[in-house]
C-alpha cells in the first residue's frame, strides 16, 4: 500500500493541463493569421484536451483523498460542504469578474449584452456558462462528479469486486445514452473512471491485475466511442501518476499551483487583451502577444490564488470528516 499523502506529479499535470488550455483559447485568434497559424490552429485544436487530464486528475484525487480520510457515508453532505467552501467561492468572484469586464466590452461597443438577469442567475449553480467566459461548464461537470462519487466511493470500499465488474461498465454504458443530455457528468464519465480505477491500483501494490484489466478495458472504450487525441492524453494522465515519484522543481509545480485561479479567469483577460492588441500592433509580432497574454494572466492568476483561492483552500480544509479527521492537501481542477 502506497502511503504518501502527496501524489508529486499531480502538481506537474495540472500545470500542464491549465497551460494547454491557455494554449486553446489564446491560439485561436491567431490562427487564421499570417504567422504560424498552422501552429496556432494546433493549439487551438489540441489544448481542449487539457480538460481530459482535469478530469483524471479528479477522477483518481478526489478517491484517494476520500481513502485517506477514513470516509463514510455519514460524513456525505460535510464532504459536499468541504468542496464548495474550496471551489464555489472563487468561482462566484471570478463569474462576478467575467461579467464586469465583458459588460464594460460591450458598453463601449454599444453592443447589447447577451447575459440576462435569467442567466446570471442560472450562471450561480453551473447551470449557464457566459459566452465570455466558456470554461466554467467543467464546472458544472466537476459539481456533478462530487455528487457522485461520495455515494459511489461508500460502494467500492463496502462492495469492490461487485462495484467495479458491474458498476464502472454500467457507467460507460450509460455515456452513450440520452442521459447526457441531462447529466453533463455522464458524457464524461470514463475519464473520471480512468482516474478512480488508477486510485486503485495506486493504493494496492499486490494483486491488482482485475484492476489492470479493467483500466486497459476503459482506454480501450475511450478509443472506441470517444476521440483518439482524448484517449491517448487520459491514458498517459494516469501512466504518469502511477508510475512518477519524483518531486517536480517549485517552478515547475508553480502553474499546477496556480490552476485552479488561472483557469477561472485566463479566458476573460486573455482573450480580451489579444483581441485588444491585435488592433494596434502589427500581425508579425503575433508570437509576443501570445507570450504577452500568457504572462498577463500567469501574474492575475497569483494575485487571484493569493488573495482569493488561497484563502478558501484554508477554510475548506480546517472542516475535518471522516475517522482520520486528517487535513490532507487536495489536489485538482483544482477540483480538489
Amino acid at each position: 500500500m502506497n502511503n504518501n499523502n502527496k501524489v508529486t506529479s499531480l502538481g506537474l499535470l495540472r500545470g500542464i493541463a491549465v497551460l494547454a488550455v491557455c494554449f486553446c483559447h489564446f491560439g485561436n485568434p491567431f490562427s487564421n493569421g499570417i504567422v504560424l497559424p498552422d501552429l496556432f490552429e494546433a493549439f487551438h485544436e489540441y489544448g481542449k484536451y487539457g480538460v481530459h487530464i482535469f478530469f483524471v486528475i479528479s477522477g483518481f484525487i478526489i478517491p484517494f483523498s476520500l481513502y485517506k480520510a477514513k470516509y463514510e457515508l455519514g460524513d456525505y453532505f460535510l464532504f459536499l460542504y468541504k468542496r464548495f467552501l474550496r471551489l464555489h467561492p472563487p468561482y462566484l468572484i471570478a463569474l462576478l469578474f467575467t461579467l464586469l469586464i465583458a459588460g464594460a466590452s460591450y458598453y463601449s461597443k454599444h453592443l447589447p449584452n447577451p447575459e440576462t438577469i435569467s442567466t446570471i442567475f442560472q450562471s450561480l449553480f453551473y447551470i449557464h456558462a457566459p459566452g465570455d467566459n466558456p470554461v466554467f461548464w467543467t464546472l458544472k461537470v466537476e459539481a456533478e462528479y462530487y455528487m457522485f462519487i461520495g455515494l459511489f466511493f461508500v460502494l467500492m470500499t463496502k462492495f469492490p469486486r461487485a462495484t467495479l465488474m458491474l458498476g464502472i461498465p454500467i457507467l460507460a454504458l450509460l455515456s452513450l445514452t440520452v442521459l447526457t443530455n441531462y447529466i453533463s457528468l455522464f458524457s464524461y464519465i470514463t475519464f473520471f473512471m480512468i482516474g478512480t480505477v488508477g486510485y486503485l491500483i495506486y493504493v494496492k501494490t499486490t494483486n491488482n491485475l482485475y484492476e489492470y484489466i479493467l483500466l486497459l478495458s476503459l482506454i480501450i472504450f475511450t478509443y472506441v466511442f470517444s476521440e483518439l487525441p482524448a484517449t491517448i492524453v487520459s491514458s498517459l494522465t494516469i501512466l504518469v501518476i502511477l508510475t512518477f515519484r519524483k518531486t517536480p522543481s517549485e517552478i515547475l509545480e508553480f502553474p499546477g499551483e496556480i490552476s485552479y485561479s488561472l483557469y477561472l479567469i485566463h479566458f476573460p483577460i486573455g482573450v480580451k487583451l489579444i483581441n485588444i492588441l491585435q488592433r494596434f500592433v502589427n500581425p508579425s509580432f503575433s508570437i509576443l502577444i501570445f507570450i504577452g497574454a500568457l504572462i498577463v494572466c500567469f501574474f492575475a492568476g497569483y494575485v487571484f490564488w493569493h488573495f482569493i483561492e488561497k484563502p478558501f483552500a484554508r477554510l475548506s480544509n480546517n472542516v475535518k470528516y471522516g475517522k482520520a479527521k486528517t487535513s490532507f492537501k487536495n489536489y485538482s481542477l483544482k477540483p480538489d
